[in-house]
């Protein structure tokens, strides 16, 4: 578990809360299936979701360089800056996080969410030190047209991340080996019968419950519902949780 305290200025268009399970493509899959693949919809709810409370909008003129002024911006919070080149803008957050020195804040896209429009940029910041708004910058796609990022878009996911868990992480790569067949066996067994269940339009939810085909124990998830909650003293009110 990490405490993050973030200091948000006043005025600032950005809002901060957990990640939501829900996707647009989701619920237009048939009876809503692609909520039933465990290994997605836990993806969906990792880290927290950043999103301005007004519309962003702009139009790129298609050049991709490392000169200024291709992107106009037209409406996006203040001290946002299109000069930076490489169809990108700067938006700025007003948001400053503080973390103990053993965290840092990792934005990425957000998780599962796809624009033709733009992609957010990604970046990772040691916010045990660093003194002023995250940043945050996207990129645009869509040449000559006027883009509106609608307000309460995911733009952002931010995940802490600890650095010094990850450093000198080590992956050993072997000789796969399988004499007797047990694994190679198993693995046929399992998707023989996941197909004869999934041909038949249910499900197995195996890999959620981790069991194999017999419901015999596998193994555990590390977590198998994630709880992330954002409290807004400035409001003295708390988001919902996951």
């Amino acid at each position: 578990m990490y405490n993050i305290l973030i200091e948000k200025t006043p005025g600032s268009l950005f809002d901060i809360s957990p990640m939501s399970i829900k996707r647009d493509w989701m619920d237009q899959t048939y009876e809503n299936h692609a909520y039933r693949c465990f290994p997605v919809t836990q993806a969906n709810v990792i880290g927290y979701n950043l999103s301005c409370k007004e519309d962003i909008e702009f139009i790129w003129d298609g050049i991709n360089d490392q000169t200024p002024d291709h992107i106009e911006i037209i409406k996006a919070p203040k001290g946002s800056y299109g000069g930076r080149g490489q169809s990108s803008i700067s938006l700025n957050t007003d948001l400053i996080f503080k973390t103990d020195k053993h965290v840092s804040i990792f934005t990425i896209n957000p998780v599962n969410y796809f624009s033709n429009d733009f992609e957010t940029m990604s970046n990772l910041i040691s916010t045990s030190f660093y003194d002023n708004p995250l940043p945050l910058a996207i990129k645009a796609k869509s040449p000559n047209k006027h883009v509106v990022i609608k307000a309460g878009t995911p733009i952002a996911t931010i995940i802490p991340i600890s650095l010094s868990e990850l450093n000198n992480t080590s992956i050993e790569i072997v000789d796969y080996k399988d004499e007797d067949r047990k694994r190679i066996d198993a693995n046929i067994s399992y998707g023989d019968a996941a197909q004869v269940i999934n041909s038949s339009g249910k499900w197995t939810d195996w890999y959620r419950d981790a069991v194999n085909e017999k419901g015999e124990t596998l193994g555990e998830h590390e977590v198998r519902v994630l709880k992330l909650s954002v409290v807004d003293n400035t409001k003295n009110k708390e988001s919902g949780i996951i």
